[in-house]
C-alpha cells in the first residue's frame, strides 16, 4: 500500500470517525500545528487498543457455541426390562412385609384381553431373566399372564402380585407405572420417573402414588 500523506491519512480517519468529529473540535491541540492529525491519530490509537481489549474479554467470557441437542438413542427391549426392573425394585422395597417377600408374581397382561392390558409385546424370556436378576435382592419374582387364584396371597402375606404397564417415553427420561396387590386387601400403585445413568436405569422420583385397603 503506498504511503499516505498527512492530509490523506487525516481524511481517512475523519471518514472513519465521522460521528465523532464534533469531539475532535473540543480536544486540546496536540501541537502548535493547525492540523488535527495528531489528535485524530491519538484518538484512533486509543480506540484501537480499547477495541482489542474488549474483543479479547468478550472472547474469554463468551460461552462455547451451543451444540445441537443429541437425539436420544432408540429405547431397546433391554432398556424396557431395566426400567421395569428398577420400578419393581423400588416398589417392593417401599412396600415390604416385616419378614420380607417370599415371592412376587409379575403379571404380563400384554396378550390378555384385560381392561388395563399392556399394548406392547409380551415380555420376552431374556427380559424376564434380566428383571429377575435386577430385583433378586428385593424379592424373588415369577411371571404369569393372568391373575392367579387369590388363595396363595391370602394364605401368605409375604406373597404379592404386581402388574406392570407399558413404559412411557418422555424424552430425557421414562415413566413406569406399577400396581402391587398383597395380603388380600392392600393395593399400592405408583408412577416412577426413571432415568438412564451411564448404562443403567434408576428411579429418580416418585411422580404419583396411591394406596388402598379394604
Amino acid at each position: 500500500m503506498p504511503k499516505l500523506t498527512d492530509d490523506e491519512l487525516g481524511e481517512l480517519l475523519r471518514e472513519t470517525f465521522a460521528d465523532r468529529e464534533a469531539l475532535v473540535d473540543r480536544l486540546p491541540a496536540a501541537t502548535k500545528r493547525p492540523s488535527r492529525l495528531p489528535v485524530l491519530l491519538a484518538a484512533a490509537a486509543v480506540l484501537a487498543v480499547l477495541a482489542g481489549v474488549l474483543y479479547g474479554v468478550s472472547r474469554i467470557g463468551a460461552a462455547a457455541p451451543e451444540q445441537p441437542a443429541a437425539t436420544p438413542a432408540a429405547r431397546t427391549a433391554k432398556d424396557d426390562a431395566q426400567i421395569w426392573g428398577a420400578a419393581l425394585d423400588h416398589m417392593l422395597r417401599t412396600v415390604r412385609p416385616p419378614a420380607g417377600w417370599r415371592s412376587v408374581i409379575v403379571l404380563d397382561l400384554s396378550d390378555v384381553g384385560k381392561e388395563h392390558a399392556r399394548k406392547g409385546p409380551p415380555i420376552s424370556a431374556a427380559q424376564r431373566a434380566l428383571m429377575t436378576r435386577l430385583v433378586r435382592t428385593a424379592a424373588p419374582i415369577q411371571f404369569h399372564g393372568d391373575m392367579p387364584p387369590a388363595a396363595p396371597t391370602c394364605r401368605d402375606s409375604r406373597v404379592g402380585v404386581v402388574q406392570i404397564f407399558d413404559v412411557v417415553e418422555k424424552g430425557d427420561h421414562a415413566e413406569a407405572d406399577v400396581a402391587l396387590f398383597h395380603d388380600c386387601k392392600h393395593w399400592q400403585t405408583a408412577k416412577y420417573r426413571v432415568e438412564k445413568e451411564r448404562t443403567y436405569w434408576v428411579v429418580t422420583a416418585t411422580l404419583a402414588e396411591h394406596s388402598e385397603s379394604w
